[in-house]
């Protein structure tokens, strides 16, 4: 009788010689267990911590590289030009006023004129070493070339004007007409340009660093849960390595939002109490300034030069009209007693100067041109050079006080950014590293 053995059982195929399991299926193993989890856990949050500090830091950085550009290389050239733009309108109200006067200008007219030209020069040599793009470098080198011509002319102006020479008057409307047709609007375009540029920094650093946040609040929420499954898995309430990470993050948020939304707020003060004003205020300064040289080429017309008369009404209309410059500086001082002193001074120097304007006009025509030009450029507080030079000064006066609160302002949004860069990489660092504590822990424990 014979015995059958039982049926060989079959086996599974071995391996190759040398084939070992790739990585990703020992990691995917891996995850079916504890500890493989926890590791998981720990890549996770040390991507996330990681992300939230460098995008945290590289975003306090640039805000504060913003800002420094506000103050440096934007600001400078944004107030080299709005300086440029009104020093040419003081240059150029001062000349047309002083030819006004038999023989030699009053010295106070003439130290005017002489420091509105300074003032030009040396905001265009700055103008000239900051400016960023081809079309601004070609405004600046045209003016710097129409400067030296307008100064020729207006010297013209003086000589003949000095040798009783009627031809004088036609060397100052060549001057004032190469001024307001062609190096105004040039100025007037370089300091659009130069505001577009400091506007377009400011909103660069007023801007909320979302990113960062994000991650800051993925890796919160990573955190608790965490803790949460750990409480679950291991029956213990703490873990104090991730109690620590979570409260750094927490430090870790909290900065950032502080900083952020405190320099934004310091950026937008130095634009409301300062950029903004500020341009108003030279427009005001330069529409006053415009006005009285059209006024001046009025009387050098002996008070028919219609154009001229057409100009100057539409530059007191833009600067007193409901609505016009004044208003909206009243506008913008609302609740500043001081300020608002200042705009009210001004209002009633440019009420007192329209008043005496049509006298003035009227005794030109009627042909009594003396009276008419001591009537408007005369020393006495009646003239209504008196009433200009206290309108732009209570102006000067106002502008002076709104460029310091702009500097201030943005000192202070550079300094809410102090430490903050430094700050956030120590505390997502410390985060990390208290997290991979608290989990490596647990994890020991799998192999205790």
């Amino acid at each position: 009788m014979s015995v059958q053995s039982p049926p060989a059982q079959a086996q599974a195929p071995a391996p190759a010689a040398g084939a070992a399991p790739g990585r990703f299926d020992r990691a995917l193993a891996a995850l079916r267990y504890t500890p493989g989890q926890l590791r998981g856990v720990l890549a996770v949050l040390a991507a996330l911590i990681l992300g939230a500090g460098v995008t945290g830091m590289t975003a306090i950085i640039a805000k504060s590289a913003v800002i420094e550009e506000t103050t440096g290389q934007s600001g400078r050239l944004s107030v080299a030009a709005l300086q440029l733009y009104q020093a040419l309108s003081q240059a150029d109200a001062a000349a047309t006023s002083s030819y006004l006067t038999a023989g030699t200008p009053s010295d106070e007219m003439n130290e005017t004129y002489r420091e509105a030209l300074r003032d030009a020069t040396v905001a265009l040599a700055t103008a000239a070493g900051e400016v960023k793009t081809a079309d601004d470098a070609q405004l600046v080198a045209e003016l710097n070339a129409r400067l030296p011509v307008y100064t020729g002319l207006v010297e013209s102006a003086r000589t003949f004007n000095r040798l009783g020479e009627p031809v004088g008057a036609t060397y100052q409307e060549q001057a004032s007409t190469l001024m307001r047709e062609e190096m105004l609007p040039s100025a007037h375009d370089l300091q659009d340009n130069a505001l577009g540029q400091l506007n377009e920094s400011r909103s660069d650093a007023q801007a909320f660093p979302w990113a960062a946040a994000v991650l800051a609040v993925a890796a919160l929420g990573t955190l608790v849960w965490a803790q949460l499954w750990l409480s679950r898995k291991t029956n213990r309430v703490f873990n104090l390595g991730l109690v620590g990470a979570t409260g750094l993050l927490v430090l870790f948020a909290g900065w950032l939002a502080f900083a952020s939304l405190a320099s934004a707020g310091h950026t937008d003060r130095s634009h409301e109490e300062g950029a903004g004003p500020l341009e108003l205020l030279a427009q005001a300064e330069i529409t006053a300034q415009q006005a009285r040289a059209e006024e001046s080429l009025m009387l050098i017309a002996r008070g028919e030069d219609a154009d001229a008369l057409a100009r100057y009404e539409a530059h007191f209309t833009e600067l007193t009209e409901d609505g016009g410059l004044l208003d909206r500086l009243d506008e913008a001082f609302a609740g500043d007693a001081g300020m608002s002193a200042k705009v009210d001074t001004a209002r009633e120097a440019a009420d007192t100067w329209r008043a005496g304007h049509d006298d003035v006009i009227k005794l030109a025509q009627e042909g009594q041109y003396t009276d008419a030009v001591a009537m408007a450029v005369g020393e006495d507080d009646t003239s209504l050079w008196a009433s200009f030079r206290t309108l732009n000064t209570a102006l000067t006066e106002a502008t002076d006080v709104s460029a310091d609160r702009f500097v201030e302002a943005t000192s202070d949004a550079q300094r809410s950014l102090s430490g903050a860069a430094a700050g956030l990489a120590a505390l997502s660092l410390a985060a990390l590293i208290g997290a991979a504590v608290g989990i490596q822990m647990r994890v020991a424990e799998y192999y205790a």
